[in-house]
């Protein structure tokens, strides 16, 4: 639907609405005020009535009496609400009426009012019952009185109302419709302007006239614009970056690719040169076996070690808690170490720490730490474990101080080392595991004199 039609149709409902409750308010406010009219008037006729009781020998025609001179039907009950007397009706038919409401009420207060619909004569009727005593006898007088009245002059004051909201709805109507015109105006303003914009007309702007709510989104366009128009230089900024990064990641798949050629290569030249000369001697087969389980077990690292990367990257790996020594963990790792490296001297200080965490996932970083010591270093491994903090030293090549927040990116590896040693995925994995263990790898090193890699495990995760 249109602008327009959502306004008259959202009028109408308000104003049927209100003319609904109005009109409820005012039939039962007209009502109240006239039953409490009523109410006054009966009950100074029953008052006449009861003053004349003394005066009065036969009740019969008392009733008759009173019905002629006021319109209102009198009635005469004894304290057992058996009919005395009657002006409209056979009293002899009549049912016993001691428990009718006004009855009731007017044992316990003297004067007992009802209001009761007549389903003969279709109208309402105010029944007042007054109780008093008729030759020393208890007895109540009552009398009812039509209140047709109500409904009329409420009847009236509807018609009078409903001819005030009908020319209020023409009128109304009128008027919504003159404003939605305007409104879908501006309207087209704004959509034009919003065209404009989506065909990098930065610069166009809405001229609103109408009203303040339209100079507001005027002005939120216009701030709309700008941005967008920032957003477009820094999209053109993006797009070189992205380009430079997708020439990065080449260069890395492309180093990668190096790194799996060498081992693959030499597999395959050793696997060949067993096939070409079957009758080889015993020592050189030996030894040609040992070259391709050696590649072999090169190649089946660095798939583990991306697979693991990829993982960690990914958040599918959770560490699995548990209480271990870290000192004692450190002196395992290094016996294997010592064993591969018989030209290296290896030292291990500290005291035992007990921690918990993932313990194959922490034995990992360590290993990683020191076989990046072993790697860019031809001196003395120390691992010192002092305050629950490890630190794998070395006094090797160090790291440049404009490097050190990077080599623990992926892939990434310094330009003053070649791509033969790894794939730049070591300390890469120490990361990502210690954030999952919330801590954080610190490097301090200085070109020329060593680096210290350090980190701590909390007791308690």
């Amino acid at each position: 639907m249109k602008l327009h039609q959502h306004f008259i149709i959202n009028f109408l409902l308000i104003f049927v609405t209100t003319l609904l409750l109005t009109t409820a308010v005012s039939y039962f406010t007209v009502k109240e005020i006239n039953l409490q009219q009523y109410k006054n008037f009966i009950k100074k006729e029953v008052e006449l009535v009861k003053a004349q009781l003394p005066l009065i020998k036969n009740l019969d025609e008392f009733a008759l009496r009173v019905k002629k001179a006021t319109n209102n039907r009198l009635t005469v009950i004894d304290d057992d609400g058996v009919i005395l007397a009657e002006s409209d009706y056979d009293k002899k038919e009549m049912e016993n009426h001691s428990d009718r409401r006004e009855i009731k009420l007017s044992r316990a207060n003297e004067d007992g009012y009802a209001v009761r619909h007549s389903k003969t004569i279709g109208i309402d009727f105010l029944y007042l019952a007054s109780q008093t005593y008729y030759k020393e006898q208890p007895i109540f007088i009552r009398l009812s009185m039509k209140l047709n009245s109500i409904s009329q002059e409420f009847y009236n004051m509807w018609i009078k109302l409903t001819i005030i909201f009908a020319s209020s709805i023409f009128l109304g109507l009128y008027v919504f419709y003159k404003l939605s015109q305007k409104i879908e105006k501006e309207i087209g303003k704004v959509t034009n302007t919003l065209d404009e914009i989506s065909n990098k007309n930065f610069k166009a702007v809405v001229n609103a006239s109408f009203a303040k709510e339209f100079f507001t989104i005027e002005s939120h366009i216009e701030k709309l614009a700008r941005i967008l128009e920032k957003r477009s230089k820094q999209k053109r900024k993006y797009t070189a970056k992205i380009k430079l990064i997708s020439k990065q990641r080449s260069d890395i798949i492309s180093a990668i690719s190096h790194e799996f050629k060498n081992p693959i290569a030499s597999v395959i030249g050793y696997a060949q040169t067993l096939m070409d000369d079957p009758n080889a001697n015993t020592s050189i087969k030996e030894r040609f076996l040992e070259k391709i389980i050696k590649n072999s077990h090169k190649i089946s690292s660095m798939i583990d070690r991306l697979s693991l990367a990829t993982k960690f990257e990914n958040g599918d790996l959770s560490p699995k808690l548990t209480k271990f020594d870290l000192y004692n963990l450190t002196q395992d790792i290094l016996s294997s170490f010592k064993d591969n490296n018989n030209d290296r001297e290896f030292t291990c200080k500290g005291e035992s720490y007990i921690v918990n965490a993932d313990k194959t996932m922490i034995e990992l970083v360590i290993t990683n730490l020191i076989d990046n010591a072993v790697k860019y270093s031809h001196s003395d491994i120390h691992i010192e474990i002092e305050n629950g903090t490890l630190h794998v030293k070395d006094t090797g090549i160090g790291i440049a101080p404009d490097e050190i927040e990077k080599v623990t990116n992926k892939f990434y590896r310094s330009n003053t080392l070649s791509w033969d040693n790894s794939i730049g995925l070591g300390l890469a994995l120490v990361k990502y595991i210690l954030n999952l263990h919330n801590s954080d790898l610190d490097i301090q090193s200085e070109v020329g004199v060593g680096s210290d890699f350090s980190f701590k495990i909390e007791t308690k995760l």
